[in-house]
Parts: structure tokens; sequence; C-alpha cells
């Protein structure tokens, strides 16, 4: 019996990619603290192929914690939400969790490994950012994304002619389930009025989940290698044009202002003084707020040389996302 064991399968990405390596594996193993489809709007299909195991990756893994041939492992387990979490919280997450997931798979003979990092790693910045720059990552969860890659890279070092390494760096990934950035801009649109915090020509990075979980499945049967990419759609797309193609797609009439950025962070720390849990949930912190306004502007020129095309424009994976919602709102 031949099995994928998805490191962080329960979440968001994990439950899209499920689907997908049904087709290759005879048995996928969600590892995950929490349980499948915690991501609200995310859903399984209903096959017993798919089984949960409970796991804490910040902690050994037990090498019996998995029953059949371990082919095998997409580590997508982070924590990732930033700000949002102590700083110790990232490293003791995902770099203890690269090194216990990295041991795994040399204890059972686990020749292949797909992780998910993250462009945190190259650290603010309007300049173009391309897979040869040093990363100088500023915020902890970059710190310890660019760590894991590490850990990764020793893990594949070790027997080169025999392993696949396969790192990601994806932008803001979005699609049914996300409740993110994406859904914020759909709500508010659907509100009536969208507000661009500082500036509306901010550039951000970002694909279409179904996307990534195509490429990370074809990765599987890649010669053996360290391949490193970036992965976001190739045209510098600004949060405008995203706002743009939402409206093109779904007809929304709501009219778009600019807010300068010091109103906005004004108003911002002081919401934050008043001691109550929504406000945080919302994304109303000061920090937050100053990330809407830098850019991620992510060269994927490396992945489009490789071959890899888009299966979705951005209009075109809108209108899926709003197909998989049953037509209703976006979720």
């Amino acid at each position: 019996m031949k099995s994928v064991v998805v490191f962080g399968g329960s979440g968001f990405v994990g439950t899209h990619v499920t689907p997908l390596l049904l087709e290759k594996y005879d048995r996928v193993y969600l590892a995950d603290i929490k349980n499948p489809c915690w991501h609200p709007g995310t859903s399984l299909p209903d096959d017993k192929r798919i089984v949960y195991v409970k796991c804490d990756v910040r902690n050994p893994i037990d090498i019996t914690l998995f029953d059949g041939t371990i082919d095998c492992i997409v580590n997508l387990a982070a924590i990732h939400t930033s700000p949002g979490h102590p700083a110790h919280e990232y490293f003791e997450a995902n770099i203890h969790g690269a090194k216990n997931i990295c041991a795994y798979a040399e204890n059972v003979g686990c020749q292949k490994i797909i992780f998910t990092s993250s462009i945190s790693v190259y650290g603010p910045g309007e300049d173009e950012k391309n897979e040869e720059l040093i990363p100088m990552p500023a915020i902890p969860y970059g710190s310890s994304k660019i760590i894991a890659e590490y850990i990764h890279r020793e893990w594949f070092n070790k027997a080169p002619e025999t392993r696949v390494l396969m790192t990601l760096r994806p932008g803001v990934i979005f699609g049914k389930g996300e409740g993110g950035n994406f859904t914020r801009i759909a709500n508010a649109l659907q509100k009536g009025l969208f507000a661009y915090p500082g500036r509306d020509s901010t550039i951000k990075a970002c694909l279409y989940v179904k996307d990534i979980c195509t490429f990370i499945v074809g990765s599987i049967d890649r010669v053996p290698g360290s391949y490193l990419f970036n992965f976001c759609y190739p045209e510098k797309i600004t949060i405008k044009q995203i706002v743009q193609t939402f409206k093109k797609a779904f007809g929304y009439k709501a009219p778009e202002i600019v807010i300068p950025f010091k109103i906005i962070a004004a108003g911002a720390a002081c919401v934050n003084l008043i001691p109550l849990p929504f406000i945080k949930k919302m994304g109303l912190v000061p920090e937050r707020i100053v990330k809407l306004i830098k850019s991620t502007n992510i060269s994927s020129l490396k992945l489009m040389n490789s071959g890899f095309k888009f299966g979705y424009t951005l209009e075109e994976a809108l209108k899926d996302w709003a197909k998989d919602c049953g037509g209703k709102s976006l979720y």
C-alpha cells in the first residue's frame, strides 16, 4: 500500500490538494493538530482512503504513526498568520516541525518531500524578488521559514542522487475556504464601498489554490533533485487590478476611495485600545495595516521557464471560486 502524508493537511491547502493525491495514492494521511476542515468553508470527499491522524509536528514523530510505504511527504504544517502570534510560536512550530518531519522521512526511508515555504523570506521592499536573491526576512514568520528551508535542504543533501525536494514560496493563496484578504475584498465590494489603504498601486503576488495543488501533485514524479520556485501569477498584479477584476467578474458597482495611510494607522491604533477580541480578528491591528501598503513584487519567471502553465487567469479563478461556492457569496 503506497501512501502520502500531508502534514498540516487539515487546513485550507491540505483539503484542496487531497482529492488530487487520491488519484496517485492508496491512502492519504492528513497529519494535523486540528481536525480536518477546521478552516471555515473547506471540505473533503467522503473517501475511506483519507485518514486523519492527530500529530503535533513540534514533537518527534513516531515511525509507527502511519501504515504502508510512505512514498511522499507534503509539508504544509506551519503557524503562518502574521501578525497574530508571539515570535516564539513561529519558531517552535515551523523550525521544530521541519526538523521532526525531515527526521521522520529519514527514519522511514521516504525519498520525496514537498515543502511550502513563503515569499516572506525575502523581506519588505518594492524591488522585484527572485530565487537568486539572498533572503532577508524582517518578521519572525519569515525567519522561521527560511530556517525551515535550510533544514529541508540538509535532509536532501544526505542523499541527493535519490531524493526529491520541492520547495515552494507562494504568494497570497486564494480560493474556497481561504477566509483571508481576498474574501475580505469581496465582502467589502458586496457591501457597496471599497477603501484602499494608503494607495491603490501596491503589488500583491497571488495565486489560485487549485493551481498550486496541481503543481504539488505534479512534483511527485520529478527526477531526483532539489527544486526551488516562487509561486504566483507572472503579471505584476496591483490591489486595484484585483478589485477591478472582482468588479468585472461579478458586476460589483461599489465606488473606490483611497484613504491616506496616516489616517488608517491612527484609526487602527485607537480602535485597538478597545479590549475586544473581534478587533484583532477583523485585522484591525497597526502591523497588519502596514502590510497592506507594502508590495510583494515577486518574480515567477523561473516557474514559467520550467514549463508550468497556470490553469486559471485571475478572472477565471475568481469565477471558478464562485462556482465552488454554489454561485453565492464567496467564502
